[in-house]
C-alpha cells in the first residue's frame, strides 16, 4: 500500500533522552494461555493436533486434520481392570473415528462370535486400543469433544476436536473440577489448598495441596492414653493407633499366691463373682488385672468338712467362710433331680431319707439320668449317680470305616476320645485292615496305605489311576517315592516326587564359558546343564588315513568321530575269492560279501562250509554225517547223526530209512523202516511180503481178458461224445479266436486247483455263449459286476472234466466233412448246416462297428465278430412263394434285396447265422 512507503521502520539511534531516562518502554503483555505448560503432555498433544505436520492415525497411517472426526483414548469408555490392584493407564492415543470404529466393531464381534461358539451366550465381545492394547467392552458411540460434555465439536476453535469449555471430566483422587478448557490428554493434578487437622489430642490444622496424603502431623508430642490406661504415648504427633505401651509391669494372680513380671496394660479382668460360695453376689469393687495360676482354692467352708475345690479366684472382700454347697439346706433333690430329699421339718412319703449333715451320702433314686452329655447328643442312660460328670455314652451307634469298605458298631462314648494336648474331645477315626489298591498320583505305585481314604477311586483292582481332578487336600496319594529318570541334560536326575508326564528340565547352569575344541566358538554364561556347543566352522581334525579328501561337516569335539569316508573303492570280499568294485571306502572288509558260498573244507575233512562269503574262523561242522550205514549194504542208507568225523559211525540205534514192501504181484505197496541196527543186523524188514487180496486176482484177470480182446490197459477208457446245439456251432464259426481264447481259459481253470474263476469282462452276446459252452464242461457259472465291467464268474463241481471233442475240433471235422460231400443242396444246404455265406460289399456298404467295438477294444471283446446283420425284407421271407417254388421247379435265382451300385445282383445275403431254419415248413420231397 501507499502508506507503507511513508512508515519509518528502520531503526534509529538512541537520543540523550532516551539514553538519561530511567524510564523503560512499556512493552505489551504476552497473552496468557490457559493451557498446562508446553513440556507436559497435554500441551504436546495441542501442539500436534493443531499445526503441520499433523500426527498420523495408527490404524490407516495417514494424517490426522483438525476437520476430521476423531476418538482418542480416555476414560470416557473406561479400560477392563484385569488387575484390582493395577490402575489401568490411558496412551491418549488420537485416531480417525472411521478407522477406530471399524477396528472396535470387528473384534468385538470376532471375540463376542468365540463366546457363542463356547455356548457362553451371556458375555459381551471385547476390542483392544491399537495404542495401549486396553481391553473394552463398549463400543465407540460417535464424534465427541475431549471431555464428552459437547457431540461433534466445532473445529474452528484454537484446540481442535474440543468444546472450547471448561473441562469435564471427573478427577479419580478429588471432586475439584480441572481448571483448564476442554483439552487432551490426562488433567493436571489438583492445585487447591486444603486444611487438615492433625491425629494428636491437639488437632491443629495443616495446610496440604489436594491429592496429597492427609496423613499430616503438627510435630508435637502425641500425649494421647496408652491402651495400658496408666501412661501417654510420647511418640511425635503421627496418623493411626499408638504404639502399645513399652514398659513392664508386676502383677498376681487371683489368689494372690504368684505373681509374674509383664508388659504394662497385660492381664485379664475378673468379670464373675468372688468368693468361695456358688451363689455369692459379691463382686470386685475396684477391677484389675491378673492371672489365675490354676492352684486349687482349697478353703474351709463353714461346715469345717469340705474344701473349697476351684481353682484360684479372687476372695471375698470379708473374713466369713463361705456356705457348704452339699449341706443339706442346697442339696434337696437327687442328682438326677426328679425325686425331693425329705427334710427334718417336713418329711414326705414318697422323698428319699432325710440328710442332717453335710457329710451325710446324698440319696440316689432308681430312676435313669438323663442328663444332656457334652460331647454328643444323647442324654446319659446311667440309673442317678452322685458323680458330677456322667459316665461316657453308652448308646450304640453305626460308623463306617474311613475307607468306606466295612460298617462296624460301637458304643458313642468309644468313638469320642479325649486330646489331651488341645484339651478337646475328637471323634476318632474307625479302620479296617484292608490295603488301598489305588494308584498313586505318578501312575506306577499303589498306594497300599490301610483303610485309605480314597480308596473309592479304585473302579478295579491294579486299574484305577488317582487323576488330579480327584479330591485330595491332604495329599494322600501322593508318592512318597522319587523320581530318579535322567533329565533332559543327560547329567542329573529327577529329584521330585514320582509324577505323571515328563520331567521338568533341569535348573542347574554353569557360570563358566563354553568353548569349542577348534576355540573359534565361545558361548557367554550362563550356560544351562547339558547343552552342547554347536561350532559353524569347519572340522580341524586330520583327514582320513585312507587318503581321499574329508567329508565336509563342522567342527566337533574328538570323542566325536568324524563321518566315514564316503568315496569308492574295490574292496577284497570277506572270503578272498574277489576284489568288488564300487565299494565305499569306510565300509570294513569283514563286512564285504560276493554272494558266493565259502567252499572251504571244514576240519572234519569231510564236509565243506556252506555259509555264504564271511569273515573268520568256517566253525564246527553242524552238518548230517550222510556215510553209508555199513549194516545196510549194498543200500546205501546215509548216517542221519551230526557229523562225528573222525570216529566211525555207531550204528547202535536202528536205521530209519524208509524201504517199500511189494504183495507178489506188485499192486499194494507199504513203506516201512529199515530197522537195521547192531542189536538187528537182519532189520525188521527181512523176509516180510505182503499178502495179495481179492483186487489183485480182479486185475489179473482183467489183464487176461484185455490182452485176450486187445484192449490196451494204458487206455483211459471211452467217453461219450458231448452234442453242440446250432446256436454254439453258429457263433463259434463267427468267431473263431473269441472261441480259441475261451477253451484255453477252460481248459487251464480244469487243470488248475482253483474253486472259482472270474473270467474278464465281455459284451451281453459273448456272455451268454460262455453261460451255454460252460454247461458242457460241467461247469456252474453265474454273471457278476455291473455294465460295461459284466463278466462270467465259473465254478467247480466234483464231475468237471474237458467234453470230448472240443467245440473247435467238432467245427473243424464238420468242416471236413462237407467239403469232401457234394453239395448239391445249394442255399438251402447252407442254411441246414448252419452256414452263412457273406454278401460282397463294397468300399461305401463296410460294415462300421460301433464306437463300443471298436478296435480299441482289446482282449476278449477284440477277437469277436461283430453281430452279423440281416435285412428285414429277407428275414421275412414270402411263404406261399416259397412253397410254390418248392413243389414247382426251382424259380431262378434272384437278389434277396437290391444292392448297391457296383454290388453283383447274384451275391449271397448275409444271413444271421443265431437264426433257426429248422422250425420253417421244408417239405419232404425236397430232392424232388
Amino acid at each position: 500500500r501507499l502508506g507503507k512507503a511513508k512508515f519509518n521502520a528502520g531503526l534509529t539511534e538512541p537520543t540523550s533522552t532516551q539514553t538519561s531516562g530511567s524510564a523503560q518502554p512499556r512493552r505489551r503483555p504476552k497473552k496468557t494461555s490457559n493451557q498446562a505448560d508446553a513440556d507436559d503432555l497435554t500441551s504436546h498433544l495441542i501442539r500436534e493436533l493443531s499445526t503441520y505436520p499433523y500426527p498420523d492415525c495408527l490404524i490407516c497411517f495417514s494424517s490426522i486434520h483438525p476437520k476430521q472426526p476423531t476418538w482418542s483414548c480416555s476414560p470416557l469408555i473406561p479400560m477392563l481392570e484385569t488387575d484390582p490392584a493395577h490402575q489401568s493407564q490411558y496412551c491418549w492415543t488420537t485416531f480417525h473415528l472411521k478407522c477406530i470404529r471399524d477396528w472396535a466393531e470387528k473384534n468385538y464381534k470376532e471375540v463376542k462370535a468365540a463366546w457363542e461358539a463356547r455356548e457362553e451366550f451371556g458375555k459381551d465381545g471385547e476390542w483392544r486400543c491399537p495404542g495401549c492394547q486396553g481391553k473394552r467392552n463398549k463400543l465407540i458411540k460417535g464424534y465427541m469433544c475431549f471431555c464428552g460434555s459437547t457431540r461433534s465439536p466445532s473445529s474452528h476453535l484454537g484446540t481442535p476436536h474440543s468444546c472450547g469449555n471448561a473441562c469435564s471430566r471427573p478427577r479419580t483422587s478429588c471432586s475439584h473440577p480441572c481448571p483448564l478448557l476442554c483439552h487432551p490428554g490426562p488433567c493436571p493434578p489438583c492445585k487447591i489448598i486444603l486444611d487438615i487437622p492433625c491425629a494428636c489430642i491437639r488437632k491443629q490444622t495443616v495446610s496440604v495441596r489436594c491429592g496429597e496424603s492427609t496423613q499430616v502431623s503438627c510435630g508435637q508430642i502425641c500425649s494421647k492414653m496408652l491402651d495400658c490406661g496408666k501412661h501417654q504415648c510420647q511418640q511425635t504427633c503421627h496418623p493411626g493407633a499408638c504404639s502399645p505401651c513399652e514398659r513392664k509391669d508386676n502383677i498376681s494372680c487371683w489368689c494372690e499366691r504368684e505373681q509374674k513380671v509383664v508388659s504394662c496394660g497385660e492381664g485379664d479382668v475378673w468379670a464373675g463373682s468372688v468368693g468361695c460360695d456358688d451363689r455369692s453376689t459379691e463382686y470386685m469393687q475396684e477391677p484389675r488385672k491378673g492371672f489365675g495360676c490354676r492352684t486349687v482354692c482349697g478353703k474351709s467352708f463353714d461346715c469345717g468338712s469340705h474344701h473349697c475345690m476351684k481353682s484360684c479366684h479372687p476372695p471375698a472382700s470379708h473374713s466369713q467362710l463361705g456356705h457348704c454347697p452339699v449341706s443339706p439346706d442346697r442339696i434337696t433333690t437327687c442328682p438326677c433331680g426328679k425325686q425331693p430329699i425329705a427334710s427334718s421339718s417336713s418329711p414326705g412319703i414318697e422323698a428319699l431319707p432325710v440328710r442332717l449333715h453335710c457329710t451325710d451320702p446324698i440319696p440316689t433314686c432308681a430312676s435313669v439320668c438323663l442328663k444332656h452329655l457334652p460331647y454328643c447328643e444323647h442324654q446319659c442312660q446311667a440309673k442317678c449317680h452322685t458323680s458330677t460328670t456322667c459316665p461316657p455314652c453308652s448308646v450304640d451307634i453305626v460308623r463306617p470305616c474311613r475307607c468306606g469298605s466295612t460298617i462296624r458298631t460301637l458304643k458313642c462314648g468309644e468313638l469320642h476320645v479325649l486330646d489331651e494336648e488341645a484339651g478337646l474331645v475328637k471323634e476318632q477315626e474307625i479302620l479296617c485292615e484292608r490295603p488301598c489298591m489305588a494308584m498313586r498320583a505318578c501312575g506306577k505305585h499303589q498306594c497300599h496305605r490301610v483303610c485309605c481314604p480314597l480308596a473309592s477311586v479304585a473302579k478295579g483292582k491294579m486299574k484305577a489311576v488317582a487323576t488330579q481332578l480327584d479330591a485330595d487336600p491332604d495329599g494322600l496319594h501322593e508318592c512318597d517315592r522319587a523320581c530318579g529318570r535322567m533329565l533332559s541334560c543327560g547329567n542329573h536326575r529327577c529329584e521330585e516326587r514320582d509324577h505323571r508326564g515328563p520331567c521338568h528340565p533341569c535348573l542347574r547352569s554353569s557360570f563358566e564359558e563354553l568353548i569349542c575344541f577348534c576355540g573359534r566358538t565361545v558361548q557367554e554364561p550362563p550356560i544351562p546343564c547339558g547343552t552342547k556347543i554347536h561350532c559353524s566352522y569347519p572340522c580341524s581334525l586330520p583327514p582320513p588315513p585312507c587318503g581321499h579328501p574329508p567329508t565336509p561337516h563342522t567342527c566337533h569335539f574328538p570323542d566325536t568321530s568324524c563321518p566315514p569316508c564316503v568315496h569308492l573303492t574295490e574292496k577284497l570280499c570277506a572270503c578272498g575269492k574277489k576284489i568288488l568294485p564300487n565299494i565305499r571306502c569306510s565300509l570294513d572288509s569283514e563286512k564285504v560279501s560276493c554272494g558266493l558260498v565259502c567252499g572251504k573244507l571244514l576240519s572234519c575233512g569231510g564236509h565243506k562250509c556252506d555259509r555264504k562269503c564271511h569273515a573268520g574262523e568256517c566253525g564246527a561242522c553242524t552238518s548230517m554225517c550222510g556215510k553209508a550205514r555199513k549194516l545196510c549194504l549194498p543200500d546205501v542208507h546215509p548216517c542221519t547223526n551230526l557229523c562225528h568225523a573222525p570216529t566211525s559211525c555207531d550204528e547202535d540205534e536202528p536205521c530209519q530209512t524208509r524201504i517199500e514192501l511189494t504183495c507178489e504181484c506188485g499192486r499194494i505197496r507199504q513203506a516201512v523202516a529199515c530197522g537195521k541196527c547192531t542189536s538187528n543186523p537182519a532189520g525188521s524188514a527181512k523176509g516180510q511180503t505182503l499178502k495179495c487180496t481179492t483186487e489183485c486176482a480182479i486185475k489179473k484177470r482183467n489183464a487176461r481178458l484185455a490182452d485176450a480182446l486187445g484192449i490196451k490197459p494204458s487206455g483211459g477208457g471211452l467217453m461219450a461224445e458231448v452234442t453242440y446245439s446250432d446256436e454254439l456251432v453258429a457263433f463259434a464259426r463267427a468267431n473263431s479266436k473269441f472261441l480259441k481264447l475261451v477253451e484255453d481259459a477252460l481248459a487251464d481253470f480244469v487243470r488248475s486247483s482253483k474253486t472259482n474263476q472270474v473270467l474278464p469282462p465281455m459284451p451281453h452276446e459273448k456272455r451268454n455263449f460262455v453261460s451255454k459252452l460252460v454247461g458242457l464242461y460241467r461247469m456252474d457259472s453265474h454273471m457278476v459286476g455291473q455294465d460295461p465291467h459284466r463278466s462270467v464268474q465259473l465254478s467247480r463241481r466234483i464231475d468237471t472234466r474237458i467234453p470230448t471233442p472240443l467245440l473247435s475240433t467238432f467245427i473243424a471235422n464238420k468242416s471236413t466233412s462237407n467239403s469232401t460231400q457234394p453239395n448239391n443242396l445249394g442255399k438251402l444246404g447252407n442254411l441246414r448246416g448252419g452256414l452263412a455265406t457273406p454278401r460282397p460289399t463294397s468300399v461305401n456298404d463296410s460294415v462300421k462297428p460301433s464306437p463300443s467295438t471298436a478296435g480299441a477294444l482289446r482282449g476278449w471283446t477284440a477277437v469277436v465278430a461283430p453281430a452279423p446283420t440281416v435285412d428285414a425284407r429277407a428275414n421275412t421271407p414270402n411263404v406261399a412263394s416259397a412253397s410254390a417254388s418248392r413243389v414247382g421247379s426251382p424259380a431262378p435265382s434272384r437278389p434277396l434285396e437290391p444292392g448297391p451300385v457296383g454290388v453283383p445282383h447274384n451275391a449271397s445275403p448275409q444271413i444271421d447265422s443265431s437264426h433257426d431254419f429248422s422250425k420253417e415248413a421244408i417239405p419232404d420231397n425236397w430232392e424232388d
